[in-house]
């Protein structure tokens, strides 16, 4: 067994231990390999970014392949019938996100996987109720940190699918629609893992999340969720409210509230809670409306806010004006795709010196023309941008070229 081999068996047996990734890639490199080297690297340090932070920004859309490892992705060998890698499969620089038809998929072929990957992510396209006794008795479910079943999960199979003494490092549940009832909520919030879960995602489309919210609501002693996504749930504006005042949101970081009609109601009711650690917020399709926006404006009290997303929203160039008297210093990304801001929208946006530190500005599919993408261009507050999303907007060619000219490969046309 070489040195790297004798390592690679270390991240094996210690799948946490950052360090022992840092020494395997400083042996790649010692063996020439120093693209592959500079990728654990990347991806260890990677881990521990959010999803705004400027060095994550740069490589997701100017160096993929730090980001991804597409190069190595094409490499991987295939799994086992019944199991596939994921679309992005590494984590910290090594394989170890995959997919499994069912739960027996995933238990028949366990022991072979861990040998040779550091597995640590597991999406079940389907949990039934008789497959998953077999499967919360499994061992190598120690290893898991992220869980997800794509189709949903009914409250019986829930309740045998997290009722196992092995989730030792589980941090993540996300559960998809279809299968999920409202018995599914009170069997995730009843297991003996939840307490340890910092990321939550559910969907319920027969009670619109109304099972969740209650069973999150009534928690004297919840775990403190730090990522929380329920979109597509069908939230009521009262609904958010009683959620957002629950203890388990008090260390919310990241709040993901996409797909629901909220309308201007419920942007009045968030922008009225204090979440101290709230940095960042996802409204895509949620109707907020000018006068939501407005109460939203509230928010920017809160220093810190990092990431706004309004995408799908319809919203009119008035609610750029709003944006761009808005105090929002500490702001990294602005998302506003498929909206109709225009030329005026660009402008009052590209005259806000609050934007300053903006690094990500998404302004896709929002009727931007010429004297729009001029006023981006002459912006003296944009300078920090690493991307600038402008495609499918009636830019002229030489509008665009002086688009290219400012901001270089930075700017998507």
């Amino acid at each position: 067994m070489t040195d790297r081999e004798a390592l690679y068996r270390a991240v094996l047996e210690s799948p946490d231990d950052d360090t022992l990734r840092l020494i395997y890639a400083d042996a790649l490199e010692e063996e020439g390999d120093a693209r592959r080297a500079a990728f654990v690297r990347a991806q260890v340090e990677f881990a521990h970014l959010p999803d705004f932070d400027p060095a994550r920004v740069h490589a997701r859309y100017h160096d993929r392949e730090k980001m991804f490892g597409a190069r190595w992705v094409l490499k991987l060998p295939p799994l086992p019938s019944g199991l596939e890698w994921a679309r992005e499969p590494f984590r910290r620089g090594f394989p170890a996100d995959i997919r499994a038809r069912d739960p027996a998929a995933f238990v028949s072929h366990a022991d072979q996987l861990f040998r040779h990957y550091p597995i640590e992510s597991l999406e079940l396209a389907v949990a039934r109720v008789t497959d998953v006794r077999e499967f919360a008795r499994c061992p190598w479910l120690s290893r898991l940190v992220r869980l997800s079943v794509a189709q949903g999960v009914g409250g019986q199979a829930a309740a045998r699918l997290l009722d196992s003494d092995y989730y030792d490092r589980l941090r993540e549940l996300h559960v998809g629609a279809g299968l999920t009832t409202a018995s599914t909520a009170t069997a995730i919030v009843s297991s003996r893992s939840f307490r340890q879960l910092t990321t939550l995602s559910c969907r319920d489309d027969q009670t619109g999340g109304r099972a969740l919210v209650n069973e999150l609501t009534r928690l004297a002693d919840p775990p403190r969720l730090r990522n929380l996504d329920l979109s597509g749930n069908r939230l009521t504006a009262e609904q958010l409210g009683r959620l957002l005042r629950a203890p388990a949101l008090s260390d919310v970081e990241q709040l993901i509230l996409n797909d629901n009609n909220l309308g201007s109601e419920g942007m009045r009711v968030l922008s009225t809670i204090h979440l101290p650690q709230l940095h960042t917020i996802q409204l895509v399709r949620t109707r907020p409306e000018v006068q939501g926006v407005q109460s939203l404006i509230l928010m920017s009290k809160n220093e810190t806010l990092r990431s706004l997303s309004l995408g799908g929203n319809n919203l009119p160039p008035d609610t750029a004006n709003i944006l761009a008297r808005a105090p929002l210093p500490g702001l990294r990304v602005l998302d506003l795709r498929d909206n109709r801001l225009g030329d005026a929208g660009a402008i009052a946006l590209s005259q806000n010196a609050h934007l300053q530190n903006l690094v990500r500005l998404d302004l896709a599919s929002n009727l931007v023309e010429d004297e729009g993408a001029d006023a981006l261009v002459a912006s003296p507050n944009l300078s920090g941008l690493i991307h600038l999303d402008l495609h499918e907007n009636v830019i002229s060619p030489p509008a665009a070229a002086r688009l290219k000219k400012r901001f270089g490969d930075r700017v998507l046309l």
